[in-house]
């Protein structure tokens, strides 16, 4: 690994002999070295491989925040993957650490921002929600500024984000946006108010995430056959149709084409979401 460019003494853009980029960090990593020198491996502490920004912009954040940031921004990502599971990538380290030292800066000179979807954030990603107000507790404890609370709304979009790869801040709230307006179409559609913490939900919410990407990046989950795709919309015409009021209404949004098969398995959500108004009704019909 040698030295493409110096950030300051403890950052470094290395490259590999295939022409791989990654930013290294390391105190003393960068003092008196030039580019086209090798890397110290002695030296290197950490290591990030470029994903949703360009190496150099990666670079330049780390060089941007101290090391001691970073350090107790590895303790919340290490906090957040116990809480919330080993899908937490490391590659959110510094985009949380950017965020939190710009927060922190906030928070000194006593300045405070709103942050939109915050009901959306709290409703829908209450896991992560809790893991961004525990994340402000050992901030507090490690650095000594309590933040203010909505601080853990953006911190909850970070724990999202790597635990999907979305692509970034703006595609998680995009998607969060419209996990709001399916479960509010589903409501408007049986005329119910949906739980946003009962297990169907999250099942719906989590399958909604992963819909999002996929239609995104132009996939489409495996056929499950038009003979049960038709018993589904024949025995369930009401959720069918809202499973492609659903679709329309993503298509509408994103310009991204929901094939049948999605469709199907939305439909199949829509129900459980909706089963205790359809037992409410077949008990009315029957009386």
């Amino acid at each position: 690994m040698r030295v493409k460019k110096v950030f300051n003494n403890n950052v470094v853009l290395g490259v590999d002999e295939q022409g791989a980029e990654t930013v290294l960090m390391g105190r003393g990593l960068g003092f008196q070295v030039k580019p086209g020198d090798c890397v110290d491996a002695d030296r290197i502490e950490r290591h990030f491989v470029p994903q949703a920004m360009p190496a150099e912009r990666l670079a330049a954040l780390a060089a941007e925040i101290p090391l001691h940031e970073i350090e107790v921004m590895e303790e919340v990502v290490a906090a957040a993957r116990a809480r919330l599971g080993g899908t937490i990538s490391e590659h959110v380290l510094l985009p949380l650490a950017d965020h939190v030292h710009l927060a922190l800066a906030r928070a000194r000179a006593g300045a405070q921002i709103e942050y939109p979807l915050k009901w959306e954030i709290e409703n829908l990603y209450p896991a992560e929600a809790a893991t961004g107000r525990a994340a402000l507790d050992i901030i507090e404890r490690r650095l000594g500024v309590r933040m203010d609370e909505d601080e853990a709304l953006p911190l909850a979009l970070h724990f999202v984000n790597a635990q999907i790869g979305s692509g970034g801040i703006a595609a998680t709230m995009q998607m969060t946006q419209w996990l709001r307006v399916a479960l509010e179409t589903i409501g408007e559609d049986f005329g119910v108010e949906i739980d946003r913490h009962s297990l169907a939900a999250a099942r719906f919410v989590t399958h909604l995430r992963y819909l999002f990407l996929r239609a995104r990046d132009g996939k489409q989950t495996p056929e499950a056959g038009d003979e049960i795709g038709e018993a589904v919309r024949l025995a369930k015409p009401l959720q069918y149709a809202t499973a492609e009021r659903l679709a329309h209404k993503m298509e509408e949004m994103f310009a991204w084409n929901v094939g049948r098969e999605e469709i199907l398995y939305l439909a199949l959500h829509v129900s459980r979401l909706t089963a205790r108004n359809d037992t409410a009704e077949d008990t009315h019909a029957g009386t």
